[in-house]
């Protein structure tokens, strides 16, 4: 008997398949009678427009399950594709650049043993090999969402509040220190029990690319079943390597699937009302300088990882602060850490994940996420590749600065 089917969607990124793949097969798991749990995994050739042969064909005789699919399904068609191949009870769906920390899935699996109401669980996310800094949390779309993001776009004031408001929700993930119920779970890693996944499809396919996650864990949560996340599970997603590489065309998806999913939830009216937002937005990216609210210091383009000093944080405030760090002036997909130090430092491990591209970063205190100081600057070098799960170990091993903890 199969207990945990991991099923891998691969589109133009066999690069990172070897490395998923040994990072599985090092985790040992164990049945809650506390014998040996067998592990299968199934990859998905997601019709990938360079040949990936070099990379599946030594994972075949290894044994994995590699499934070439004839047409590019989208995320979620490769899913469904491998979901028919799998035959675990449970299915962990995973992106390609994915590294696993040790005892992730066994986390899941004991997750779903114990808690039958629960439909879907994920894992808390890191940026970095180095658990330096968290993913951003993803928020489940809305008409009301989509409005105050386009509103924000109009003064520097009401893009500020926003930027706070998303600061705020993404502490709800970075702090957690036990089991919690969220709206929606990023769809880079998750598992479910294999006949509900089935019963719901999983995936919805006519979402091209991008919020067929956020439909999934709706229409889990619809069907009376729980949305978990476990930050005892830990993985770390390389974040963006398949889309990536398809900037434009993955833009051009994420649109139509946004547009989707407000037809679908929304009905007529509303899936009206959110392309005429999606529209104005287009139309008006920003406006007044709204993108200026926070005034940075410029640190220009450098190589090694600057050190940020922490002013002082107001009256009554805890030495605790949260760190933000984004592509995007306005703070969309923030990566973040709360941390104490009086003088802020990123291991220069963590650094070297960084894209090279310029880059916001900015210090809030805690409780009350007052501004302690906001920067900018450009990454000169390349970001590494980590090449083997040997390596992702030795990295995860180095990281010689202690996780700060929930706020």
């Amino acid at each position: 008997m199969i207990d945990v089917s991991a099923i891998v969607v691969n589109y133009n990124t066999g690069q990172y398949l070897q490395t998923l793949v040994d990072g599985l097969r090092r985790e040992r798991l164990t049945r809650r009678d506390g014998g040996p749990a067998a592990l299968e995994i199934v990859v998905v050739e997601n019709c990938s427009p360079s040949d990936q042969e070099q990379f599946l064909r030594p994972l075949e005789a290894q044994g994995v399950v590699v499934v070439r699919s004839p047409v590019n399904g989208g995320f979620g068609g490769g899913c469904n594709l491998g979901t028919r191949h799998a035959r675990g009870r449970h299915l962990l769906y995973l992106n390609p650049d994915i590294l696993i920390v040790p005892g992730a899935v066994q986390a899941l699996s004991d997750h779903l043993d114990a808690h039958p109401r629960c439909g879907q669980c994920g894992p808390r996310g890191w940026y970095d090999a180095h658990r330096f800094f968290y993913l951003p949390r993803i928020e489940l779309p809305s008409l009301a969402m989509h409005f105050a993001e386009a509103w924000r776009r109009t003064s520097r004031k009401r893009a500020a509040k926003f930027a706070l408001r998303r600061a705020k929700n993404a502490l709800r993930i970075w702090s957690a220190d036990h089991e919690q119920e969220e709206p929606v779970l990023a769809g880079y890693g998750f598992m479910m029990p294999a006949p509900f996944a089935r019963e719901l499809g999983p995936f919805d396919e006519t979402f091209p690319l991008y919020y067929e996650d956020s439909d999934l864990s709706r229409r889990v949560r619809e069907a009376g079943r729980d949305v978990t996340l476990v930050p005892g599970s830990e993985m770390v997603h390389l974040y963006n390597k398949s889309a990536g590489q398809f900037a434009e065309e993955a833009m051009r998806k994420h649109d139509i699937s946004l547009q989707r999913y407000f037809d679908k939830h929304y009905g007529a009216v509303g899936g009206a009302l959110g392309k005429a937002i999606s529209g104005w937005i287009r139309r008006n990216p920003t406006r007044n300088g709204a993108h200026e609210f926070s005034a940075w210091t410029d640190l220009g383009e450098i190589d090694e990882p600057p050190a940020f000093a922490v002013r002082g944080a107001p009256p009554g405030s805890s030495p605790r602060y949260v760190v933000e760090m984004t592509a995007d002036p306005l703070y969309s997909l923030a990566v973040g850490r709360i941390d104490d130090r009086a003088t802020f430092t990123i291991p220069k491990g963590t650094w070297d994940h960084f894209d090279p591209i310029w880059l916001h970063l900015r210090i809030l205190s805690l409780p009350d996420l007052v501004p302690l100081g906001s920067w900018r600057m450009k990454k000169k070098s390349g970001a590494i590749h980590i090449g083997s799960d040997r390596e992702f170990l030795a990295r995860l091993a180095d990281s010689h600065l202690p996780l700060a903890g929930p706020a």
